[in-house]
């Protein structure tokens, strides 16, 4: 996917392959500073996932949820370590969460 006229191909993999996850967990972690949920253990059902542009020239990730969304500016957001099933995100300021595809039936 081009965004703000470059390519961001490791976001990119998700929003194409939204379908893997939509109806997959997206959590909180307890650290997270800021909160975006009022619960230390919020879990929510994914709904979307999407890359778009933001206001300075770079993209936005975001990972949408039935109570809440989580996301980031590519320029800060990465892949930390995390638990095994999960792919873990750390933001701008430490802003932690995580994702999990939906169990296979």
């Amino acid at each position: 996917m081009i965004v703000n006229g470059k390519e961001y191909p490791m976001w990119s993999q998700f929003v194409e392959r939204k379908d893997e996850w939509i109806g997959g967990k997206l959590q909180e972690l307890s650290d997270s500073y800021p909160r975006v949920s009022d619960d230390e253990s919020s879990e929510t059902t994914i709904t979307d996932i999407r890359l778009e542009p933001s206001g300075n020239d770079s993209a936005y990730f975001s990972v949408d949820g039935l109570d809440y969304g989580c996301g980031g500016d590519v320029h800060y957001l990465g892949v930390t370590a995390g638990e095994e099933g999960w792919i873990t995100l750390s933001g701008y300021g430490g802003h932690t969460w995580r994702i999990k595809q939906p169990e296979k039936k």
